[in-house]
């Protein structure tokens, strides 16, 4: 048996698993159609159209200052080939592809292990929630094809102490880039420049590699901040983080009964009512106000609060007690029962989840190489502890896990057997 699954995994040729992957995720894309699927899509579209249709990033009178990279490309989709969401979902399906590739390469290079990169491509072709959301007109797709080769970049340059000088630069720029798909992006890549202070500190990596890296990643962030300032008063990447963490925070427990339950009571707050005559941005800053006041005024309760998030964020399964009703805007399951989802998600995710954090484990001697894997899983999940968490906001750490769990995985199903070594 275990034969069998080498031969299948590590013998058949990489352009069979990417032309797998392209297919899973085309015929996916096609049977999703031209309907919204996740309720988030419709902002996603309507941004997309009206700079499609009018070249304008504005929705019903109003600037647009959310991560650009998503819109822009969903809108370059819409001019080639009319407003239909099957366009986007196609060329996302070229996207997640490309990052099933770029893992696999990525897996094999910093490992040296050509079978863990095999098996590193493999997962990531079937992996069914790279193919869900590689479907939906969301930013996690571009998110993840600019994460991967950035990470792989950046420990590729810490692998080879800085020798070639353009790995850095460029794992800074795919950093920025996406940090422009999802706002999260640029806290947590920050954590990770703060990280390489200490390589470079300890002589192990050049400042010169460091500072590149650092000031190309900036680059494409103050250019969108500036021109946020410029349109709407508000150097920032976006202007709804201080909402997600209203519902992170003082309506934690509304919104973990659902989303439009948590809005319909902040919308009947006094604060919120007031904030309705000012502008978009403004708005915002008194959300995250509210916020970081509540924080410190209930600091047992929000550690509590912390505690259900981690697990959120962790979870093998989606709830079992949350209803999620369909409506011709939102229809999630993408036409999956909900034990149809659970039982997919329980094939895939305690094993790489428990498998990916065991590997991390065992690599613990090579963290000052692939110490940037470590600190994007931490600073991702702590993003999401301290504001909204839930199982879809794992997903970009999931290519680290990957790595992590086919590179011990590799190493034990091609270990021989002790009475084939000894015959040998």
């Amino acid at each position: 048996m275990r034969k069998a699954f080498n031969r299948l995994v590590f013998e058949t040729p990489e352009w069979v698993w990417l032309l797998l992957a392209l297919l899973l995720r085309l015929a996916f894309s096609l049977k999703l159609g031209g309907r919204l699927h996740q309720i988030d899509e419709g902002s996603y579209d309507n941004a997309a159209w009206a700079w499609a249709s009018s070249s304008m990033l504005h929705v019903n009178g109003q600037t647009l200052v959310t991560p650009p990279l998503p819109t822009t490309l969903f809108a370059l989709c819409y001019r080639l080939g009319g407003h239909s969401l099957l366009v986007p979902r196609l060329a996302q399906a070229l996207a997640s592809t490309a990052t099933a590739w770029a893992l696999g390469r990525m897996t094999g290079r910093l490992s040296g292990s050509r079978p863990a990169g095999r098996l590193a491509l493999a997962c990531a072709a079937i992996y069914p929630f790279f193919i869900y959301y590689s479907g939906m007109l969301l930013s996690e797709t571009l998110y993840l094809a600019m994460l991967v080769p950035s990470l792989w970049l950046l420990c590729e340059s810490l692998q080879e102490r800085g020798a070639s000088w353009w790995k850095a630069p460029a794992a800074g720029l795919l950093l920025g880039l996406a940090a422009l798909c999802r706002a999260e992006g640029a806290p947590i890549a920050a954590l990770i420049w703060a990280a390489a202070l200490v390589p470079c500190l300890m002589g192990r990596w050049p400042w010169r590699a460091w500072t590149c890296a650092v000031l190309i990643w900036l680059v494409p962030l103050l250019a969108w901040c500036a021109r946020n300032q410029a349109a709407v008063g508000r150097f920032s990447l976006d202007n709804h983080g201080g909402l997600a963490m209203l519902h992170g925070t003082m309506f934690f427990e509304l919104n973990e009964v659902d989303t439009a339950v948590a809005m319909a009571a902040i919308e009947k707050s006094p604060f919120y009512q007031e904030s309705l005559s000012l502008t978009p941005a403004q708005r915002d800053q008194v959300y995250l106000r509210q916020s970081l006041r509540f924080m410190c005024e209930n600091p047992a309760q929000v550690l509590r609060q912390w505690s259900v998030k981690v697990v959120n964020f962790w979870r093998f399964y989606p709830r079992t007690d949350k209803d999620f009703i369909e409506t011709p805007t939102s229809r999630p399951g993408a036409g999956l029962s909900r034990p149809m989802l659970v039982a997919l998600s329980l094939a895939f995710e305690p094993l790489l989840i428990l498998g990916g954090l065991w590997g991390l484990w065992k690599l613990r001697q090579r963290w000052a190489e692939l110490f940037p894997l470590m600190v994007f899983v931490l600073g991702t999940m702590g993003v999401h502890v301290v504001s909204v968490s839930q199982m879809r906001y794992r997903l970009p750490v999931m290519p680290v896990l990957m790595f992590a769990a086919c590179i011990g995985a590799a190493g034990f199903l091609e270990r021989r057997r002790p009475d084939q070594s000894a015959q040998r």
